[in-house]
């Protein structure tokens, strides 16, 4: 699928999320603050998950055991 969501997509989204985290250099007001926090807190606790159980590639084939 086009669209979907892959394994790599995932690791760009953490990758960029941990370069804001640790680089960024902003001027915020506290209200400002708590809402970067917020947003960052979702990023990484609800939208992560979602993407990681939308994930439409196939990662690994294993072959059941022949009996």
């Amino acid at each position: 699928m086009e669209n979907g969501f892959k394994e790599d997509d995932k690791k760009k989204i953490i990758e960029f999320l941990n370069i804001v985290a640790d680089k960024s250099v902003f001027t915020l007001n506290t209200n400002e603050v708590i809402k970067y926090y917020g947003l960052l807190s979702y990023m990484q606790k609800d939208l992560l998950p979602k993407i990681n159980d939308h994930i439409l590639e196939v990662i690994k084939v294993v072959e059941a055991d022949k009996e």
